[in-house]
């Protein structure tokens, strides 16, 4: 399959997005990346990607005054227009994921559906209670329910093939909704509230109102639990690119296998830390690890 890949930052997530493009290229993926940023362009993009690597990078600078993550289905929808003729699909990735699949396997994942993972807590029947108030919030604004699902879904992660792109405008348009019912927040601790992670629940939403075929993996599949072999998503605000693995260890948090995987992918086809760095990093990351073997919080 053909396929654009997409990824939007700013600020330091530019670290997480260059760890993502080197783990594309090893996965075998050939072909565009287009990462949207807001702000400077990050260093790293001047560097050379390599003779050999076959790999496009694009920069698109986004100029949203909301957090990005609002911003995806829209973006999705530009790298789709921008796309080649021959190219059947769009990939979305969070600029804290890295892959750890051969691309062929990725890229079978959104053959005749929209690939996603479900989240860390991705069972919600489809009568749960606040699939129930997301019902009546959708009738209220001229929608309506048309399928039942009883998974729900990470919005860090999502391959939509060209047949379902319209999965894309619902979501934006839902996107728009919940944006206004959260007042902008990107999260939200009540926990009865109508949305708790807007643009997510948002995604959950369209898919209840669409008839687009759903290709779904289950919480390993981003190193949420034990057992995944495709993608690790480094979730919460203790990014890899942020070390402190000493610090964290000591008050029982040891590496994350999302941050072990991140340190896989820093230094081919872009590299980003000196030699110094990495080796310091990489010291405190099998520190912190070993220490992590004997001490943790239960």
């Amino acid at each position: 399959m053909n396929a654009t890949v997409c990824t939007l930052f700013e600020g330091d997530y530019h670290l997480g997005a260059a760890a993502l493009v080197n783990s594309l290229h090893a996965s075998g993926f050939r072909g565009r990346i287009i990462c949207g940023y807001r702000g400077e362009l990050p260093a790293w993009s001047n560097q050379a990607i390599g003779r050999g690597a076959d790999l496009s990078i694009t920069f698109l600078p986004v100029d949203a005054t909301f957090h990005l993550t609002y911003h995806k289905p829209q973006f999705m929808k530009l790298c789709l227009e921008r796309s080649p003729p021959n190219h059947e699909a769009v990939f979305y990735f969070d600029p804290d994921i890295v892959v750890k699949a051969p691309w062929e396997v990725i890229a079978r994942w959104a053959r005749g559906g929209v690939a996603l993972v479900e989240d860390i807590n991705g069972y919600m029947p489809a009568h749960h209670p606040y699939r129930l108030a997301w019902t009546d919030f959708l009738k209220a604004h001229g929608m309506h329910v048309v399928r039942e699902l009883d998974h729900y879904y990470n919005a860090g992660f999502i391959g939509v093939p060209h047949e379902a792109e319209g999965l894309l405008d619902r979501w934006a348009e839902i996107n728009e909704l919940a944006l206004a019912q959260s007042q902008g927040k990107l999260k939200n601790d009540k926990p009865h509230a109508l949305f708790h992670s807007a643009d997510q629940d948002a995604l959950n939403l369209a898919l209840m109102t669409t008839y687009a075929p759903v290709n779904g993996a289950g919480p390993e599949a981003m190193d949420f639990t034990p057992g995944g072999h495709l993608l690790s998503h480094a979730v919460g605000g203790s990014k890899p690119w942020r070390a402190g693995f000493l610090r964290d260890s000591l008050r029982g948090r040891p590496p994350s296998r999302a941050a072990r995987a991140f340190y896989d992918h820093v230094t081919a086809p872009v590299r980003i830390f000196s030699s110094a760095e990495l080796w310091r990093r990489r010291f405190s990351l099998q520190c912190a690890a070993a220490l992590g073997r004997v001490y943790r919080r239960t």
